[in-house]
């Protein structure tokens, strides 16, 4: 978030300056930068070495897709009383069930400013109610009454847990807690931390979707996948569209980030034809 603040700063600034300096055009009398000259060994210069050399690597297997859905944005979705971010996460569900044939556990970022020193919980948007209306939405046999009721559930879902999460009533970082507790006392991992289950429901780091809403504003910003099948998800709303980011590792055969990425939009089309379907 202090990335995010300091580029709106910075974006409001050029917009209200015209992309012109208007401040004072005197040189102030200051001295000129000196070079810091740091003494270093072979040890240090090789593990810079190591690490330049680490970074270019990772890089260069990164897919990186940035795209702007223009069709509509967040005055359309609040007109038909949808939010849009719920709108957007939900849009991301349904395209990843399209593109592996899977549900995807997935992580969107809760803020939780309410509270001093407050930062973050873990929404799990990938609830029962959005896998079953994903079902529903790749099954010929649902009529469109009963896929759109499906997915007002799955927002309905959606939204109460992201009031929880953001009024302190999730429980990813309490989890945390205990199981930093048990490393730093050096007692046994509690057996939930071992379960198979807790890690492909993506406890530990493992979520395949790695999502967060930057904001309603014009920065844009992303992140890399948390695992190697995965997929790095940020995005900002404005009124007219929606602004996604979307990262996959190219070494990994099975993820396309372009193509999660047209499906996502595919999908809003999808869910917006369903708020138009008369009410049976």
């Amino acid at each position: 978030m202090v990335m995010v603040k300091i580029s709106y700063y910075v974006d409001e600034k050029i917009f209200e300056n015209e992309g012109r300096w208007k401040g004072s055009e005197k040189v102030r009398d200051i001295p000129l930068p000196k070079e810091l000259v740091f003494t270093v060994d072979e040890k240090i210069l090789n593990d810079v070495n190591q690490a330049k050399a680490q970074f270019l690597k990772q890089a260069s297997d990164l897919q990186i897709a940035v795209y702007s859905f223009t069709s509509f944005g967040k005055k359309l979705t609040k007109k038909k009383r949808l939010h849009p971010d719920t709108f957007i996460q939900l849009a991301l569900q349904l395209a990843y069930y399209r593109l592996h044939g899977r549900p995807g556990c997935c992580y969107e970022t809760a803020m939780t400013r309410y509270f001093y020193h407050g930062r973050t919980e873990t929404v799990r948007s990938c609830t029962i109610e959005a896998v079953r209306w994903c079902q529903s939405m790749q099954d010929p046999s649902t009529s469109l009454f009963e896929q759109q009721q499906k997915m007002l559930q799955a927002f309905a879902k959606h939204n109460k847990m992201m009031k929880d999460c953001s009024t302190g009533k999730g429980f990813d970082r309490h989890l945390l807690g205990l199981s930093l507790i048990a490393k730093e006392e050096g007692l046994p991992v509690p057996e939930l931390f071992r379960d198979p289950l807790f890690s492909r429901s993506g406890g530990g780091g493992n979520f395949v979707l790695s999502t967060s809403l930057i904001g309603y504003l014009r920065v844009q910003g992303m992140v890399v996948p948390m695992v190697h099948n995965g997929y790095g998800f940020f995005y900002h709303i404005r009124e007219d569209r929606f602004v996604v980011a979307c990262s996959a590792w190219k070494s990994c055969p099975e993820t396309d980030a372009k193509k999660l990425v047209q499906l996502t939009f595919h999908a809003f089309h999808d869910m917006m034809q369903l708020m138009n379907i008369p009410n049976l």
